[in-house]
């Protein structure tokens, strides 16, 4: 829901229940998208305060308004002047305050983080040219959160429905496989699912939907021609429809290896380019450390499980340059933010394997 005015109005029979049954507080904060980068939003927490926060809204590039990403892209918080950064997995979000102190908003769009506690690494005056609002309603619970939620979210309402898909949430939450993490300055979305496959295997599920980010393994390998990457990625349909290189389009699933150089060398399906060519990531904060590597194109096996296996070396020298010395991680990417699609897709069977030694990167779900 982006319109601020509908989602307010959905959740005024909400903010009617402050101080009542479930609910000890509630507050809905409006955040104007051009502030960096911090709002304070005037609600203290206190440490072990459960809490579940819903936005709408979105921002947008202000002479180019097709240009934009959701709230739940957008929104970042932190608890204290001094606490660690998060941003919320979807419109909606429950946690538990680590720790005392005022609630803290950003909108990171155009942004990128400097460190863990919200500094930011943008020149601030990148904001004079954003436009947008996002509003968040915050509810602090007085017992457990799913009672809560559950009790708000029955009824046929747009309120309850809002109330209802964080309760699944909570109910279903997505694990993150054993061994990977998401990148911290891009955030946990949620997107990525421990599971098992049709034969039983693990398999780690993909299920984007308007959204960027990136799960990561640490490896340390030793980089040198016998390297090779296998995987398998069941696709069931592409988050682009045209070419990839050009940033309105920039929407695909891959995976990447990382250097020690702070290269890492991602390879991708891609919606209509050659299979095998290859190019820098066009979104000008990347494009010094990305180079996406084309491995299929088009349709076709769309929906079938297929098995890849690359010679990394050989890759990175043509794609690249100069080979650095070692392997740090292998990343797994899925974004489909700029043209706002969904796309499914399951990976399994990925390993490193060089020399004598094979390391799987996939493990069954706990």
């Amino acid at each position: 829901m982006d319109s601020l005015e509908q989602f307010e109005s959905a959740l005024r029979p909400i903010v009617a229940e402050a101080e009542r049954d479930a609910i000890a507080q509630c507050w809905i904060v409006r955040l104007a998208a051009n502030r960096p980068p911090w709002t304070p939003s005037g609600i203290e927490l206190s440490a072990g305060d459960r809490v579940s926060v819903f936005s709408a809204g979105r921002a947008s590039i202000a002479a180019a308004p097709e240009i934009w990403v959701g709230s739940h892209c957008a929104l970042w918080m932190r608890v204290g002047i001094a606490g660690e950064i998060f941003r919320t997995p979807g419109r909606s979000y429950t946690f538990t305050a680590q720790s005392g102190g005022e609630l803290y908003l950003c909108n990171l769009f155009p942004g990128d983080w400097a460190d863990r506690h919200g500094a930011l690494a943008t020149d601030l005056r990148a904001y004079d040219r954003i436009a947008g609002t996002i509003a968040v309603l915050v509810v602090r619970w007085k017992a457990g959160p799913q009672a809560g939620l559950e009790r708000l979210a029955a009824g046929a309402s747009a309120g309850a429905a809002i109330m209802r898909a964080e309760a699944e949430r909570l109910k279903h939450p997505a694990l993150t496989p054993a061994g990977w993490h998401y990148m911290w300055s891009i955030g946990d979305s949620g997107v990525f699912d421990s599971g098992r496959g049709a034969r039983g295997e693990p398999i780690i599920r993909c299920r984007v939907n308007d959204d960027a980010t990136i799960l990561q393994r640490p490896v340390h390998l030793k980089f040198n021609d016998s390297v090779r990457l296998r995987w398998s990625w069941k696709i069931d349909a592409l988050p682009a429809s045209e070419r990839e290189d050009a940033v309105p389009t920039h929407d695909y699933l891959s995976i990447a290896v990382e250097f020690d150089n702070g290269q890492d060398l991602t390879y991708m399906w891609s919606a209509a380019m050659t299979p095998e060519s290859s190019f820098r990531c066009p979104i000008p904060r990347w494009s010094k450390r990305e180079t996406h590597m084309v491995v299929r194109s088009g349709k076709e096996r769309l929906g079938e499980r297929v098995s890849e296996e690359r010679g990394v070396w050989d890759d990175y020298r043509r794609a690249i340059g100069t080979q650095p010395a070692n392997i740090v991680a292998v990343w797994l990417i899925a974004v489909s933010v700029f043209t706002h699609t969904d796309s499914y897709c399951e990976f399994s069977d990925i390993e490193l394997a060089a020399d004598n030694q094979t390391i799987p990167l996939i493990a069954p779900p706990g």
